[in-house]
């Protein structure tokens, strides 16, 4: 198992590794946690160096501190060590905005794979609707718009 990378509250583990990560209640949107944490070979994007970084549009809306739910499941993480991750619908949103700033559609995040509960779709659409008031970027905007009639 490789240690995981050093975390804050601006550069967290998003992403499908934070999709495959437990929520604090022990539900998961994926299930290749083990594949993903505990065998080393999961590929763990960080916000603001592999993916881009949403801070600015979304500040710390849905990042969490995980360490104790990942020590919890089976990972080691040092007693001092905070493992900052965001939740399941914002590693959807910031895979969704990495996509679309590179001008790519982005088809391959389907968001009825990853959350199950209403609740959390619902959440989705509505932060999908304060995004959209924060693009000015008129082809970046129909993009986001192209995949929000797919996904609601």
């Amino acid at each position: 198992m490789k240690p995981l990378p050093h975390t804050s509250e601006t550069y967290y583990i998003t992403g499908k590794a934070a999709l495959n990560a437990p929520n604090p209640d022990g539900s998961f949107a994926d299930w290749h946690f083990d594949e993903v944490f505990l065998s080393g070979k999961g590929k763990i994007r960080m916000a603001g160096r592999e993916i881009a970084s949403t801070f600015a549009m979304l500040g710390d809306y849905g990042i969490r501190e995980s360490s104790a739910t990942l020590r919890r499941f089976g990972l080691t993480v040092p007693l001092a060590e905070k493992v900052y991750m965001a939740n399941h619908v914002r590693a959807i949103l910031d895979m969704v905005l990495a996509s679309i700033a590179k001008n790519k559609l982005p088809s391959h995040v389907v968001a009825t794979e990853f959350l199950d509960s209403e609740n959390e779709l619902h959440e989705l659409h509505s932060k999908v609707q304060e995004v959209k008031t924060k693009i000015s970027d008129q082809f970046m905007l129909s993009l986001l718009q192209q995949w929000e009639q797919v996904n609601f």
